[in-house]
């Protein structure tokens, strides 16, 4: 660790474009990690700016850090090779990440002052260009000749700068979305303490022993698969006992199952909501792993298809808030998701995720058997909930104006998307930009699902949870005829 201070000095002086005083060589890595880790802590104050609070420190931070310090040595590898100095790899990376400590720093500084995303976008490319400056003025203090210098600079800049726009990695610093509706309760005076009774089960040691017979009596009731006939069995999941949206539209399926998608009485609900506790199975992750694998031993694997509608209040590190008060529950993650597909043996599948940030469900569930189609991007939020109306917008446009009038995932994905982004831009809204990824095999599987189909008919919507009387906007049918 004795090269640490020498290093640090030196990465300081390439902050304000001056030359290291020494190519001194070092081959110790414990430096880097200590200024990576210098680096990430000058990160942290504009990532808690950025952040929604309730704040929460999350240690999958570690990944980032280390993912910084993996593509600042293969930025100074490829520097170190192109100005002929292979040896000062480590000492490179070194004076790179020494160089980006005041910048975060000063950043920070100014996203505090103006935390708008238009000041942010311009701050990130002024650290864009300070970037690039740092990494010539290092290439030209290394490099035998002008050419290679600049052919140094380009190198370091690229690596160390496209990955992150490819990659989400996650912060230290999360929003803790179980305080955040904690304190809406807490803070919303007489209405948010009303909120918070109602949404509490009235005997939850009653309702938690009851989940085993009322979710044996629902899978019961499931209708028998039809030999070779590809058979379709939704399963919907309403996750926040606080807002009627989820279950209204959860409570939507099983009509919408029988009169589109040719599943009468192969649709099962797993609803929190206080008014339907004694007769739906809660959405929690132990029922929604037995429901899997319930339909699972129903199904022909080989040919029939799950339809597996999610639908609650999303987080950035891309987990499902689960809610009954006063019950304790698990929140549904991406990677519990997938075990709990895959254990329940469902090949074919058609998985929709309805809530904000959503899109952090695509890369752990997609395979070239499986439909998976979400509200969001992974780094944006959707809109609709709370308690403003009957359906989320993404449940309204694609459930209720879009499956209601075709059978088509495409068409009525298009056509969602296209309603809600134009809802949004009404509002002057943030894009959610809902995210669609069809496996090749599903596709394919789909279209031969739709040829069996008997003709369709819509369904009125009629919420189980009248939250609103505010109409979302309509569309007519000519939604874009993709295929899937």
């Amino acid at each position: 660790m004795s090269a640490f201070w020498p290093l640090l000095r030196d990465g300081l002086r390439l902050t304000f474009l001056r030359a290291p005083k020494k190519a001194a060589i070092t081959l110790d890595y414990l430096p880097l990690l200590a200024l990576v880790t210098l680096q990430s802590l000058a990160a942290l104050p504009s990532a808690w700016i950025a952040t929604d609070a309730p704040h929460r420190f999350d240690p999958n931070g570690l990944i980032s850090l280390l993912a910084s310090l993996a593509v600042s040595v293969l930025a100074a590898a490829a520097m170190a090779r192109l100005v002929q100095r292979r040896a000062l790899v480590l000492s490179i990376a070194a004076w790179l990440i020494a160089a980006g400590i005041v910048p975060w720093l000063l950043y920070s500084a100014l996203v505090w002052h103006d935390p708008s995303w238009s000041a942010a976008l311009l701050y990130g490319l002024f650290g864009l260009c300070w970037y690039l400056a740092i990494c010539t003025r290092l290439a030209l203090f290394l490099a035998p000749d002008i050419g290679r210098a600049f052919a140094g600079a380009a190198a370091a800049l690229l690596i160390g700068t496209l990955p992150w726009m490819a990659m989400d990695a996650p912060s230290f610093i999360q929003t803790d979305w179980a305080a955040y509706y904690e304190e809406e309760w807490e803070d919303g005076g007489e209405e948010g303490e009303r909120i918070h009774a109602t949404s509490e089960l009235a005997a939850p040691e009653a309702t938690f022993y009851a989940q085993t017979p009322l979710l044996d009596a629902a899978l019961d009731a499931l209708a028998p698969q039809r030999p070779g006939h590809i058979d379709m069995y939704v399963l919907g999941f309403g996750g926040d006992a606080d807002e009627g949206a989820f279950r209204n539209e959860v409570d939507f399926l099983p009509a919408l199952a029988a009169n589109r998608l040719d599943a009468q009485d192969r649709a099962l609900r797993l609803v929190n909501h206080t008014d339907s506790a004694d007769s739906v199975p809660l959405a929690t992750v132990t029922n929604l792993e037995r429901a899997l694998t319930g339909i699972g031993e129903r199904m022909d694997a080989r040919e029939d298809i799950l339809f597996l509608y999610l639908t609650s209040h999303g987080s950035e590190n891309h987990s499902l808030y689960v809610n009954q008060p006063p019950l304790p529950l698990r929140q549904l993650t991406p990677a519990t998701l997938r075990k709990a597909l895959d254990a329940a043996g469902i090949r074919w599948r058609v998985i929709v995720v309805s809530a904000c940030y959503s899109g952090g469900y695509v890369d752990a569930l997609s395979d070239p058997r499986t439909l998976v189609v979400t509200a969001a991007r992974a780094d944006r939020t959707s809109f609709g909930c709370g308690n403003s109306a009957d359906a989320t917008w993404f449940g309204q446009a694609f459930l209720i104006d879009g499956l209601n009038h075709t059978a088509n995932f495409r068409r009525a994905f298009l056509r969602a998307r296209k309603q809600v982004a134009q809802r949004e831009e009404a509002e002057d809204y943030t894009a959610s930009e809902p995210q669609w990824r069809a496996g090749e095999a599903i596709s394919e599987h789909l279209a031969r699902w739709r040829e069996t189909l008997p003709p369709g008919q819509s369904v009125a919507f009629v919420p189980s949870v009248r939250v609103s009387h505010e109409a979302g906007p309509t569309m007519s049918a000519d939604a874009s005829d993709e295929s899937e």
